[in-house]
């Protein structure tokens, strides 16, 4: 039956196709380019937690907590190498895979780090066996379904970070469709799946408007938690079949004002796929703040120094306002996640040292002298035309260098090789909380570069904590 709300007649399901989608999707199906950019995602997403571990705020105390509830020994806390119960792993392994900003994302596609790696990888693990082919699978639902969904708001024209964090709030339906897929659940219990993480959607984005407190950094570890619970729960027969989209209180009605290109969720699912739009981190921080370290980096490779520089001017549009105020609390972020966010600290820093690192996120990056200095040199201005970002710098001499930088290096049409993802991987990889061997690393990046040949994909978990 069609649903009538208001003037609209809104006659496409989502729930129903995307767990069709994902019921019926096998691995010999899917393209391989497809196949490969998953891999990358993995990747990159695993060195993010890796690095997290113990440079992510908010993820200490989420890791202690976590493996102080414990549970049956299912699942590999990362960084750690604890195992505890299933749903545990993934609160804790979400909270640290955006802790640094640092996972992979599309302009379109929302944060797909978020939901790739952990759910999927904490259930393949519980259940033992899962091969790497059948955790690709998995990995590459969940991705489908958070960049369809993401893109149907955006492509309507809805701004989905308005009042919550979508990285979170987005990311329930995927990450429980990855653990779904894992556990091969059938449609109607795949939709019940779908009908409890609709349940347990939230994502607030009170915490980046009032000062990124490190709680901020961890919004990935709810979704992915709830994502593990809610297969769990649909696959012991608890019934939740239901509209998550739809009038009268699905996703989009509930949040959205009944907004969103449904179409953009069904059409062409299982030929075309949208998460190819996405983007890997060439720097650990937010999206918005990536052209801004860019034009720093070009301006410093000049040969400009930082005794050289007597004023900063950053130029950006009015949408990335909020990464640049309050202006004293921009220039000196109390927490990596705050700092992550912040354009005047990333170009302070960038400026101060020729780049910008992980290292730059530690407490004494963050209250390190020489970009405090620089950052008190900093002015913003912001203009409607603006693409991407700019910086321009004046010398002491009177010289001005600027550089605009309108789509940023890791952009889908700039993407990031191979070669330098790998290198991020190694340095995420240094900053483990159990010390990883470099041949151990190096084993790693072998392995989900031929992940589909794995027999079970839990030894991608035992490696990533030195134990191969």
């Amino acid at each position: 039956m069609p649903i009538t709300t208001g003037q609209t007649e809104i006659k496409i399901d989502p729930t129903r196709a995307l767990a069709d989608f994902a019921v019926s999707l096998r691995f010999e199906d899917i393209p391989p380019e497809i196949v490969a950019i998953t891999k990358r995602m993995i990747l990159d997403s695993l060195g993010a937690a890796i690095a997290a571990s113990t440079l992510g705020p908010g993820c200490r105390e989420s890791m202690a907590v976590m493996r102080n509830l414990a549970g049956p020994a299912e699942s590999t806390i990362l960084g750690l190498g604890v195992k505890v119960a299933a749903p545990n792993a993934a609160f804790a392994n979400g909270a640290l895979v955006h802790a640094l900003n640092y996972d992979p994302a599309g302009s379109e596609t929302g944060h797909l780090g978020v939901v790739c790696l952990v759910a999927p990888l904490a259930m393949a693990e519980a259940v033992g066996g899962v091969s790497g082919a059948a955790f690709l699978t998995a990995s590459i639902v969940a991705c489908e379904v958070k960049a369809r969904i993401t893109a149907a708001l955006v492509r309507a024209g809805v701004q989905p970070s308005n009042k919550f964090m979508p990285g979170q709030l987005l990311s329930y339906l995927p990450c429980t469709a990855g653990a779904a897929k894992i556990l091969g659940l059938d449609q109607d219990k795949f939709r019940s799946a779908l009908g409890l993480a609709l349940m347990q959607s939230a994502g607030s984005r009170q915490p980046v408007l009032s000062g990124d407190p490190p709680a901020k950094a961890i919004y990935g570890a709810f979704p992915n938690q709830a994502g593990v619970l809610s297969a769990r729960l649909a696959e012991a027969g608890l019934g939740a079949d239901m509209d998550a989209f739809n009038p009268p209180a699905g996703l989009f009605t509930m949040i959205y004002g009944d907004k969103g290109d449904r179409s953009v969720i069904t059409d062409g699912l299982g030929t075309e796929y949208l998460l190819t739009d996405v983007e890997f981190k060439a720097w650990p921080a937010s999206n918005h703040v990536t052209p801004f370290i860019e034009a720093a980096c070009d301006i410093s490779a000049q040969g400009i120094g930082p005794e050289e520089i007597a004023a900063i001017e950053i130029v950006a549009h009015p949408l990335v306002q909020p990464w640049c105020e309050p202006l004293a609390g921009r220039r000196r972020p109390d927490n990596a996640a705050a700092a992550g966010n912040s354009i005047p600290f990333c170009v302070a820093k960038t400026l101060a040292h020729g780049d910008l690192g992980l290292a730059d996120f530690t407490i004494d990056g963050l209250n390190d002298p020489a970009g405090h200095a620089m950052a008190d040199k900093l002015t913003y201005r912001l203009d409607e035309n603006m693409k991407g970002g700019e910086v321009i710098v004046e010398t002491h001499d009177g010289r001005q260098i600027g550089k605009h930088i309108p789509v940023p290096l890791g952009h889908p049409s700039r993407p990031i090789s191979d070669g330098r993802l790998r290198d991020k991987f190694r340095d995420c990889c240094k900053h483990s909380a159990t010390p990883i061997a470099s041949h151990d690393i190096e084993g790693l990046i072998a392995m989900i570069d031929t992940l589909e040949t794995l027999d079970d994909v839990g030894q991608l978990a035992t490696r990533a904590v030195g134990r191969a």
